[in-house]
């Protein structure tokens, strides 16, 4: 390929080192290898392209993408005066290093190093490289970016640097016909043209936003036997995938992954084929998303049959990958086979902690909106709205983590959490055990729904939590082993099950039943940090803090996983809404 200066510079031109702290990300950025003077540095980047939920290899020549990279100097180097190096390497165009000015020159590995910048060396340094490049727009397709970064001390004989670069390409335009493993039918969704997927898909799959795709039937992705590396459907942000009214789902099977890779501008949008004319009660059209993973389950044999023959799910490996849910909408899914064999809006079943998922809305499902049935996996930035059954439900032994959780019910809802450890054995390990912060239940006005159930054994570390008002209850614990596992009296409390640091709105009744081992009223009384009161929930949908919930102390877990913000519930207000722009109401 010959050199072209202007092809560099106008990648270049999106190029600037950002020492300003970066926002939150959802998922890590991936590790590179570290060379050098310092071996205990550590070295992370890669490209999002919706601000660091997930990380790319590759992306669509249309996306906007940001280039991010961090160094974790050794903790010798931190406080020390340190000179910040930068070199990009677009193979084809060349070495390029990044000088004091902001600027990019070619360079060689015969010249010299200099460095871009010279700063105090805090424990993380956050650089953003790239911020809304888009490859069409330059005429970058195919290229590949690779990012050295590194930090030196004193002199350049103490640089240490990443061995391995932070890279991504720049896909190609989308092609004009359907992708592998679709075929063309005729008729538009959404103003595109439409590719059907059908029956079993065992190689990868990638589905761009250019087309819209319709489900024909049960669609499933990957071998039921975990095998090799699995098969892989990609779905491109803005992407529109439909199902006919009935029976028509979406599984990745345990020798699959899903890569939903949707942005707040541009989600990924799961719906049916009557979405323009959708109402406020439109529910149960097509069947959903499923998520069969191979993470541990406290069923005989360590693994189950999906309910609606969704496959076979549950194994070994705690933490196992089903892929990649970001900035996804799930609309009007949910199908009641039978009173017992029901499809969820997305069920993981036995998903493993390797599974990403943040920025995900289930809306108007006729059944739960999110059912994890067993497994590891954790969720951030979940939204729940309208779901007929229950917004949350778990079983099987899920023992995952989730943070920022906004629930508004309506009139045909049941419970914002429906919590079970295993009805067929209430004692079976291991046992339900979800750490869960930051989550507000709103209640649907004149519904008869109900907050939190809690039975059959399930363990739980709940706080933070904001509860409106709710026609039949705001909390019900039911089964003697959930009494038993949350300490069997009010004095014997032993953390297991508790519901701590969380404003449940006054007057809101508490369940009680005659074999209630002790009053679930006193249970919640003995709760640290937690209250009743007023709840002043605000905002379009209702799920937003007012100032009387702000004023409250919350105390988020000491997890990594979890942020450390400064309000109890889902969210906080308007400047602060992660849930704005990219979520769908009525």
């Amino acid at each position: 390929m010959k050199f072209k200066r202007t092809k560099m510079n106008a990648i270049a031109s999106g190029v600037a080192l950002g020492l300003a702290a970066m926002s939150v990300q959802g998922a890590d950025q991936p590790i590179l290898t570290t060379g050098g003077s310092e071996s205990s540095a550590v070295f992370s980047g890669g490209a999002t392209i919706n601000g660091g939920a997930s990380f790319l290899s590759a992306v669509p020549a249309d996306s906007a993408v940001d280039f991010l990279v961090t160094i974790k100097p050794a903790a010798a180097d931190v406080g020390k005066t340190g000179n910040l190096v930068v070199i990009l390497n677009v193979p084809g165009l060349g070495f390029f290093i990044q000088n004091s000015s902001g600027s990019f020159v070619p360079w060689t590995q015969a010249d010299p190093i200099v460095a871009a910048s010279t700063k105090t060396l805090a424990a993380s340094e956050p650089l953003s490289l790239f911020t809304g490049l888009v490859g069409s727009a330059i005429g970058a397709m195919g290229y590949e970016v690779q990012a050295y970064v590194g930090y030196y001390t004193d002199t350049i004989a103490n640089l240490t640097y990443s061995s391995t670069p932070a890279s991504f390409s720049i896909a190609a335009t989308a092609p004009s016909t359907c992708p592998t493993n679709t075929t063309a039918i005729s008729g538009t969704f959404k103003g595109k043209s439409v590719c059907v997927l059908r029956g079993r898909i065992e190689d990868d799959t990638h589905l761009t936003s250019n087309f819209s795709y319709i489900l024909d039937g049960a669609v499933f992705i990957g071998a039921d036997e975990v095998s090799g590396s699995k098969t892989k459907l990609t779905i491109d942000e803005g992407t529109y995938v439909f199902g006919q009214q009935g029976l028509n789902f979406l599984t990745i099977a345990r020798n699959g992954q899903l890569h939903a890779n949707g942005s707040a501008a541009k989600p990924v949008i799961f719906t049916y084929e009557g979405d323009d004319t959708a109402t406020a009660t439109t529910s149960g059209q097509w069947g959903g998303i499923i998520l069969n993973g191979n993470a541990p389950l406290n069923v005989s044999g360590g693994s189950a049959e999906g309910e609606g023959s969704t496959g076979i799910y549950g194994g070994p490996d705690s933490a196992d990958s089903s892929g990649v849910l970001t900035y996804v909408q799930v609309k009007y899914a949910g199908q009641n086979i039978t009173e017992s064999n029901e499809l969820n809006g997305i069920a993981f079943q036995g998903t493993g902690s390797g599974t990403i998922v943040d920025y995900v809305q289930v809306h108007n499902n006729s059944d739960d909106g999110i059912e994890f049935f067993g497994g590891t996996t954790n969720a951030k930035h979940i939204v729940l709205t309208g779901n007929e059954d229950d917004a949350l439900d778990w079983t099987f032994g899920w023992s995952g983590k989730a943070q920022f959780v906004a629930i508004k019910q309506n009139t045909a809802s049941e419970h914002c959490i429906e919590a079970d450890n295993n009805g067929d054995d209430n004692d079976a390990l291991p046992r339900s055990n979800p750490t869960i912060s930051n989550l507000t239940c709103a209640g649907a006005s004149g519904g008869g729904d109900a907050g939190f159930r809690l039975r059959e054994g399930t363990s739980a570390k709940i706080s933070n939590v904001v509860m409106s008002a709710h026609t039949a209850y705001c909390l019900d614990i039911d089964q003697t082993a959930t009494f038993l596992n949350a300490g069997g009296s009010i004095a014997g409390l032993n953390g297991n099950l508790t519901l701590t640091n969380s404003r449940l709105v006054s007057g809101c009744p508490f369940s009680a039943s005659d074999g209630d081992n002790f009053s679930v009223a006193d249970f919640f009384n003995a709760q640290s940090g937690s209250s009743l009161g007023e709840v002043d929930l605000t905002g379009t949908i209702g799920w937003m803090n007012g100032p009387i919930l702000n004023a409250i102390t919350p105390s988020i877990p000491a997890d990594s996983f979890f942020d450390q913000v400064d309000y109890i519930g889902a969210v906080k207000d308007s400047s602060s809404d992660w849930t704005a722009g990219w979520t769908y109401s009525d």
